[in-house]
């Protein structure tokens, strides 16, 4: 939580002004703070100058400017940013995750008391595998076996039977090799929290995007495993080994270890369209 230290307080009221969830105040010329609507997005600790906030009494320090990245390094660490679906036999270390996992609460957040769940017992991962397989080989002969379906597929919209299309040889691998993921990873980090709690699923999906570039920089790679949530949190069995009660839920999933492959070659040329809009409602497309 936010710490105020009164002795240090100079009352300028810098912090009170930033404070978008307006929870601070000045009382007496020092800052008071309802904890109770505090969102801790700590931006009042970041813009002090006296250094009178800090988090859990831990001193807030400059910012180094000299050692931000430039923006060249910063195009280069997003176009080496892959997938990462084979791994290493390499154990990694748990100092290692637990720094790496850490990053993750300095990402935008709605849900607060999001919760990280890291991995490394062989036999569990091997149950989420398990689980990941016994959902693929449901799907494929509950959408691609009965005729019926065929049927509905055959004038359903195009995008529907190109989604399916792609999913059909994906799936048909899994069965195949008789396992969900090609290469386990040695690594599965989970993040949970309260269902109940608004906006958890991006929360959770921003603290990912933290944690799997921190990653890559510490020389790990990430498989984010998106949608397999869904999977895991139907399944009773992933549920009893991370002791999940009923109102927790898997927000996130990835798999962490030392790639197999290296990747040589930057992809040159993609971009995201952009849409500019005036206020006549007119469009300039880019």
């Amino acid at each position: 939580m936010v710490v105020v230290d009164v002795e240090k307080c100079a009352g300028c009221g810098t912090c009170v002004k930033i404070c978008h969830e307006h929870c601070m105040s000045l009382v007496d010329k020092k800052v008071s703070i309802d904890y109770r609507a505090c969102s801790t997005c700590t931006q009042c600790i970041a813009i002090c100058a006296e250094k009178a906030l800090s988090w859990d009494g831990a001193e807030p320090i400059d910012f180094d400017p000299s050692l931000l990245p430039s923006v060249t390094q910063v195009e280069e660490l997003f176009a080496e940013r892959r997938t990462v679906r084979t791994f290493t036999s390499d154990p990694v270390d748990r100092k290692l995750i637990q720094d790496i996992v850490s990053w993750g609460a300095y990402a935008p957040t709605h849900n607060h008391n999001l919760r990280c769940f890291a991995i490394d017992d062989l036999n569990v991962i091997e149950a989420f595998d398990k689980a990941s397989f016994r959902f693929s080989k449901w799907i494929y002969g509950l959408l691609f076996h009965p005729r019926p379906i065929r049927w509905l597929l055959s004038i359903a919209p195009r995008v529907i039977q190109e989604e399916f299309n792609k999913a059909l040889p994906k799936l048909e691998t899994v069965i195949g090799r008789g396992s969900g993921y090609a290469s386990l990873p040695p690594v599965l980090i989970c993040i949970v929290g309260d269902r109940r709690t608004p906006l958890s699923l991006e929360s959770a999906q921003y603290g990912l995007h933290n944690i799997a570039l921190m990653a890559q920089v510490k020389g790990l790679g990430c498989r984010s495993l998106v949608g397999n949530q869904m999977i895991f949190n139907r399944d009773k069995n992933v549920r009893r080994l991370l002791g999940l009660k009923r109102s927790q839920k898997i927000f996130a999933v990835a798999g962490f270890g030392y790639p197999a492959v290296r990747f040589r070659n930057k992809v040159l040329g993609k971009s995201m369209s952009v849409r500019w809009i005036s206020s006549g409602g007119s469009e300039n497309v880019q």
